[in-house]
């Protein structure tokens, strides 16, 4: 309940930045750029004259201008292999209506179902965006390494100097694993553990009786 929807971080710097690069991905930058190009000059709308494919740091206005001829720029254009692109089409217009709506200074019932209806059309056509290449999204969860990249990259960083980093992280590391590992044998000794008695050197026999 605390967590309201943020209109530039959530949908234009997020769903429709995923937008972007989806059409990118499926026709190519430079097709997709050529589509810019092409674009009639229009008083209301913003012609990125070199394309949106090199475009950084976007901002979220700019994520909200390239929103009003996005879907323009696919409308006739075939997927690679001459695919159809009706599939992909229909999803990135369900995103787009619902992009659009959540845009309305006032709401109603009527307004509130037509948002719905833009999200099931888009869940509709989502299989077009495969994962079989990769498998499953929980084999590439940064959220599990995320806290070690923080302690082995960053921390480790701060350490340094910032000249020559390479080595004196890497010192610094070794030493915290160091400190650590005598760490755990203090609290093991103190738990009450002995240490495990050395074990004696196997003697064998050889055929004559003597040990060998």
């Amino acid at each position: 309940m605390s967590i309201t929807l943020d209109l530039l971080h959530q949908l234009y710097q997020g769903v429709l930045k995923h937008l972007k690069l989806w059409i990118i991905e499926a026709y190519g930058a430079h097709e997709i750029d050529t589509h810019c190009h092409r674009l009639p000059p229009n008083h209301n709308i913003r012609i990125f004259v070199k394309g949106i494919s090199t475009l950084s740091h976007v901002s979220g206005q700019e994520h909200n201008q390239i929103s009003h001829f996005l879907l323009g720029l696919i409308a006739d254009a075939l997927l690679p292999n001459g695919m159809s692109n009706v599939c992909f089409f229909w999803c990135l217009r369900g995103l787009l209506d619902f992009l659009f709506l959540t845009r309305y200074p006032t709401h109603s019932s009527s307004t509130l179902s037509l948002m719905s209806t833009a999200l099931e059309k888009f869940h509709a056509k989502k299989q077009i965006f495969s994962i079989k290449l990769f498998g499953t999204l929980d084999n590439f969860n940064t959220e599990y390494t995320q806290r070690l990249h923080i302690d082995l990259a960053k921390d480790a960083y701060r350490s340094t100097d910032c000249k020559d980093e390479y080595s004196q992280m890497t010192k610094w590391l070794e030493r915290k694993e160091k400190v650590m590992r005598h760490d755990n044998h203090i609290q093991w000794l103190k738990n009450g553990q002995n240490l495990p008695l050395p074990r004696k050197p196997r003697t064998f026999r050889t055929s004559l009786g003597r040990c060998c």
